[in-house]
């Protein structure tokens, strides 16, 4: 075990200090694992705040953010990139959204009150993570039934309920299973509903309201030095707003079966196996939960599918060089289908993505250890092929109107069968130069293949993976893999006292990515696809004055560069008193072409918790806030936010006594001064109806009142 190996797992959403620093040891990632609120934590228990959506747990990470379209629907970000650039795995799997504008997001698969622990990697990611991991990695697993160390079954569980008043939510979640050293099954569900929301003076606004149920059953087997599990997950949501989207969610339904094997050959290594197969379906429309359109031919349903499934295979070689080398061979393929209909026109039809693939195959060398004295290194290279196609398209504009019978047949006609290959390298070094101060440095070359939206979109549509800026866009069939070059650089600093401060940590880090064929969507000169804006878009963009030409924008390849610091630091004063914050930075930028501002780039923000600890109670104040963002996108009329800032206050507690040492009830109040604000990542109000405007960017929940139970045995 290396220097740096953290001590403390039984804290949730934690930086991993040990109360106790004189033995201080850590990993180079931040785990968030479920919460207390003592001594060493920078944030909540995912069963004690008010969200249920896994993705607002990024918000207590440097670094990290989301991008918010509706209640279920946040889109992870880490320093400045978003979406499918961030590489998201859930219990080892990357899913795939089903809905092209990432309404069924891939942090929404675990419902916070069944996340375990979510990781994430502040230097640079290893290439062993996931096959593309230009924006870093994040890793959620979800709770289960351990293996025991006998024979003897046991019976574990997990209850959790919780009350919100800001939008009348409620959730209820369970899990129970038997468990022994050789045998473990459990099940678990979860069950959440919660009405429109509300902000200053109990304002509506709709659509926000959501619903959603997932339950799990699990089985493991662990004899001779083998082990053996398999897994079955469903989701459903039903009714949910998206305020920042064309549509709403009617309903997603997912199913996903994963299997994974390990077997332990002792001084030869490990070797590790999992595999994953996925199903969902998913049905939006724009009239359910939002005023209808006051034109019958502008009502609309989408339906949209994906099959999809992956594997990954390991080796992992103990004592070599001093070190562990790690080979692995990993892919995923998956199959997108998505058709527009209007329900009061049966003929009416456009497919937007027909039998779109998107398979990538990788293969990956990683080496991990300490060549010198006080140094660790962990160097990677991975190398990637993906391969994309699609189906021919039809719409029934296309059968009648020249300009989208032009777009599809040039779709159609194109050589729409692309195929990348990319090779990834990361290298980072951790150096101790004493027992307090380590000195940190990433340097990597990253990629990332063409999203298949940004590829096949060929109609001006705004089916974008969530990018909810309100244009239309097109796809470039030819279009290259992003390519970045980055490097993160940083120290931390541990002292078990300073002057009359104890536990003092501070840890900051500074990032620049260079990214070469950077994929954003740039103004179209086509004359069809602008006519055919004009016809689609009679009354100019969705959510602004522009006419229909000036919303379309096309993905193209550009060159970029985003930079940055973030830091994260906390001490405690006396045996009761403990404060904890975070700070991030972030600049994105256009350097190839008209100089102009990265879009959904957050501004400068962070967070600073002061905690009381007495007896088995804990009450904790805890000041948001982020600054203005007048570094906005002109590309697609980005609009600039003022800065904002919220006190939320929390009490939790936790008792110590035989039978009951698993309760947990909390009690708190987010937002208590009830500000109007606008987090600069949310999504522009896509909806009629509201005091909120189309066209302004969708205001967070005001005013705040929850209490959850849970309790763990």
């Amino acid at each position: 075990m290396n220097k740096w190996m953290p001590k403390l797992v039984v804290l949730a959403v934690t930086t991993q200090f040990s109360p106790v620093f004189a033995e201080y040891e850590e990993l180079p990632t931040l785990t968030v694992e479920g919460e207390v609120m003592e001594p060493g934590t920078t944030a909540l228990q995912p069963g004690t705040v008010s969200s249920l959506d896994a993705a607002d747990l990024l918000k207590r990470v440097p670094g990290a953010n989301v991008h918010r379209n509706g209640p279920l629907t946040g889109i992870a970000y880490f320093r400045g990139l978003y979406n499918d650039p961030v590489n998201v795995l859930t219990d080892g799997m990357n899913l795939k959204n089903a809905g092209p504008n990432s309404m069924d997001s891939r942090m929404s698969y675990i419902p916070v009150t069944m996340i375990r622990t979510v990781k994430t990697w502040r230097g640079v990611t290893p290439v062993s993570t996931g096959l593309e991991t230009m924006g870093g990695s994040v890793i959620t697993e979800s709770r289960k039934v351990d293996f025991t160390g006998s024979d003897q079954f046991e019976i574990h569980g997990f209850g959790a309920g919780g009350y919100s008043w800001v939008n009348s939510g409620r959730y209820g979640a369970v899990l129970a299973g038997v468990a022994n050293q050789h045998y473990r099954v459990h099940f678990s569900g979860t069950t959440e509903r919660g009405d429109d929301y509300r902000y200053k003076g109990d304002t509506v606004l709709t659509p926000t309201e959501y619903a959603r149920d997932t339950y799990q059953v699990a089985l493991g087997i662990n004899r001779g030095g083998h082990e053996f599990g398999v897994t079955y997950d469903n989701k459903h949501t039903g009714f949910s707003g998206t305020p920042s989207l064309p549509m709403d969610i009617r309903y997603v339904d997912a199913d996903v079966v994963h299997g994974d094997y390990g077997w332990d050959i002792g001084s030869i290594g490990k070797v590790k196996f999992n595999g994953w197969y996925q199903s969902s379906r998913h049905v939006m429309t724009n009239y359910h939960l939002r005023q209808p359109p006051g034109n019958p031919a502008q009502f609309r349903y989408m339906k949209t599918s994906v099959e999809a499934g992956g594997y990954k295979f390991a080796w992992i070689l103990p004592e070599i060089a001093n070190g562990e080398l790690e080979i692995g061979f990993d892919g995923d393929v998956a199959a997108h289908d998505a058709i527009v209909k209007n329900p009061n026109n049966q003929a009416f039809f456009v497919e937007a993505f027909n039998d779109v693939r998107r398979n990538r195959y990788g293969a990956y060398v990683e080496w991990r250890g300490e060549p010198m004295e006080k140094l660790h290194l962990l160097a990677g290279v991975r190398y990637r092929h993906t391969y994309m196609n699609a189906g021919r398209v039809d719409s029934l504009p296309a059968r009648k109107l020249k300009g989208p019978r032009i777009l599809r047949d040039r779709f159609n006609n194109a050589d729409r069968k692309q195929r990348q290959n990319d090779v990834d390298v990361a290298l980072d070094l951790r150096y101790s130069v004493s027992d307090s101060l380590d000195l940190t440095l990433g340097l990597a070359r990253k990629t990332q293949a063409p999203t298949y939206q940004q590829r096949y979109l060929w109609l001006p549509i705004e089916a974008t993976g969530g990018l909810a800026d309100g244009r239309v866009y097109m796809g470039n069939v030819n279009l290259d893999s992003q390519k970045a070059y980055e490097v993160v650089a940083g120290f931390d600093l541990h002292l078990n006292q300073l002057w009359a401060l104890h536990d003092v940590y501070f840890e900051p880090r500074g990032f620049y990515r260079y990214i070469n064929d950077y994929i954003q969507g740039v103004a179209v000169t086509d004359k069809v696809a602008r006519a055919v804006a004009n016809k689609l878009l009679p009354n100019g963009c969705p959510n602004g004055p522009s006419t229909g030409a000036d919303c379309v924008l096309q993905y193209a390849n550009i060159d970029a560069q985003i930079y940055g610091a973030d830091a994260q630091a906390g001490f405690s004063v006396g045996d009761h008193w403990r404060v904890d914050g975070l700070l991030n930075y972030t600049r994105g930028e256009r350097i190839s072409g008209p100089d102009d501002n990265l879009y959904r780039i957050a501004p400068l923000n962070g967070r600073l918790k002061v905690t009381y600890s007495f007896w088995d109670f804990a009450f904790s104040t805890e000041y948001v806030g982020a600054l203005r963002q007048n570094k906005v996108a002109k590309y697609n009329n980005e609009r600039k936010t003022s800065d904002w800032s919220i006190l939320n206050v929390r009490l939790q507690y936790q008792p110590s006594y035989k039978y009951v040492n698993g309760l947990k009830v909390a009690f708190g109040v987010d937002n208590i001064f009830d500000n109007e604000y606008a987090d600069h990542l949310n999504g522009i109000n896509r909806t009629r109806g509201n005091k909120l405007a189309v066209g302004q960017r969708v205001r967070n929940p005001g005013r705040n009142v929850y209490a959850t139970l849970s309790y763990e045995f």
